[in-house]
């Protein structure tokens, strides 16, 4: 098998990151709040308005490169911001990190009208009676007026106030996919109960690098939160298609570079707990969790204090990956690549005979070849440990024929040649083996992609998610 290289990233698990413990007073939060907040809160917003989804232009190039700092307390005022928009709210409070009563998040008088002027064209009601008795129009300069003409339009076609919140999920999304960054930041100790995402490195099932990076990911899921599909009264993220589609291209993409974000998975679940992609997607991160090279740097990570690594060991991430694949056919029996993933999963657990049926049941559905020579090569694995030589050998041969300059069928023809004692037929497969193309390139072997395989429409995904706001942002 060819050596995987790539380095991998998975999302760690913030516990107990709390700020050392200290005898002075925390500092109220609102010494927290100045002008130069909310005027990174108004480009935000302008950012959100104009960026056009799935390209790294000026706007999502600029919020991808805010601190991890600006970017936390961000996450404050776009919440702040949608209790104005949705409540007229004046009144916010946060709960600092080992406290339990909550501090305000006071505002000058200036800074609330300014707000409520942002809630105003955020929402597309600059001409409503709210808006006009603190005359908004007169706090909005012309790009601000702009997006509230825009976010009217999409309030008038029927999508109430969601204009905003739509698009700076696709902002936020745009900047975690399309603006990299490679380099992680030192842990942070701040009080306030922002979101820290924290991240390990690996490559080679070893670890690289461990720290924090942007929390663009936690952002784009708050916002989403408050979606009200329709003329519902309250968010309601989970009747909406926008979102459905928004995680599943989201949690493909992640699996596709190798971004692994149990926490994204978790929350997609939550909101939508049927979703046979989504519930997909969970099962092939646990079955990537138990490999190697995964378990091999969990047992070596070092991590800082109070953080965990959300990998359990290999039969537990197999365990729960089975489950997910069991969950994903029962609210979609025809779904074969989830049961040919099954199929594998039981396979590693030890249960061949029960593997051996659910591989045979999925090559009678799948027309795809890539997803037959994973599945023949699989049934082939699952018929020689059921000693059933004579079934292998032809799944295997089967697996050979679909891609002719694949090494991985030849290894285990080889090995089961051994294995029956047949020293020729060992020999004949390992030579079929040493005729192969010399340059790696010329081998096509889909095994060495397997562990991202469930995510080759990632691409198409969000095509489809973003295709809607391009037509709109020609228009």
């Amino acid at each position: 098998m060819r050596p995987l290289t790539l380095p991998v990233c998975f999302l760690l698990i913030a516990a107990a990151v709390d700020a050392p413990r200290v005898q002075a007073q925390p500092r109220p939060l609102a010494a927290f709040v100045d002008d130069a907040r909310l005027d990174r809160l108004e480009r935000w917003l302008k950012a959100a308005a104009k960026h056009e989804p799935g390209t790294a232009d000026q706007e999502v190039t600029e919020v991808g490169s805010w601190a991890q700092r600006d970017l936390q307390t961000l996450w404050i005022d776009v919440d702040v911001l949608v209790k104005v928009m949705r409540h007229g709210s004046l009144r916010f409070t946060l709960t600092p990190r080992g406290q339990r009563t909550p501090q305000p998040i006071l505002y000058t008088q200036p800074q609330l009208r300014r707000l409520r002027a942002m809630a105003c064209a955020a929402v597309g009601i600059v001409a409503d009676l709210r808006c006009l008795e603190i005359n908004a129009l007169k706090d909005l300069d012309a790009e601000l007026r702009r997006v509230a003409q825009s976010a009217a339009a999409s309030r008038t076609a029927g999508d109430g106030d969601n204009y905003i919140l739509r698009r700076g999920a696709l902002l936020h999304a745009d900047a975690a996919m399309l603006v990299a960054h490679t380099s992680v930041e030192p842990m942070s100790t701040s009080s306030l109960p922002v979101p820290q995402r924290v991240k390990i490195q690996i490559s080679d099932g070893y670890q690289t690098d461990v720290g924090q990076v942007a929390v663009h990911w936690e952002i784009a899921r708050m916002v989403l939160d408050a979606v009200k599909p329709g003329s519902t009264a309250w968010p309601a993220p989970g009747r909406d298609e926008m979102v459905r589609q928004w995680y599943r291209a989201t949690a493909a993409w992640m699996q596709q570079v190798e971004d692994h974000d149990t926490v994204h998975l978790d929350r997609a679940r939550e909101i939508f707990p049927a979703d046979p992609d989504i519930l997909f997607l969970s099962g092939s991160q646990r079955e990537t969790n138990a490999a190697s090279r995964i378990q091999s740097a969990v047992r070596s990570a070092v991590l800082p204090y109070g953080v965990t690594l959300a990998v359990a060991p290999e039969r537990g991430e197999l365990r729960q990956a089975e489950a997910f694949y069991r969950r994903a056919l029962e609210n979609k029996p025809e779904h074969a690549e989830a049961r040919l993933r099954l199929g594998r999963v039981l396979g590693l657990l030890g249960r061949h005979s029960e593997a051996a049926r659910e591989l045979h049941q999925a090559l009678a559905s799948v027309d795809e070849n890539l997803l037959r020579y994973y599945g023949e090569l699989f049934l082939g694995a699952e018929e020689e440990s059921l000693s059933q030589y004579d079934a292998a050998f032809g799944a295997y041969h089967r697996a050979a024929a679909l891609y002719p300059t694949a090494q991985s069928p030849w290894l285990a023809l080889s090995s089961l040649g051994r294995r029956r004692g047949d020293r020729a037929a060992a020999l004949s497969a390992l030579q079929q083996l040493f005729d192969l193309p010399s340059t790696e390139l010329e081998r096509d072997d889909p095994w060495w992609t397997y562990h991202v395989a469930q995510a080759r429409n990632a691409d198409e995904l969000l095509e489809a998610l973003r295709r809607p706001f391009l037509e709109e942002h020609e228009r």
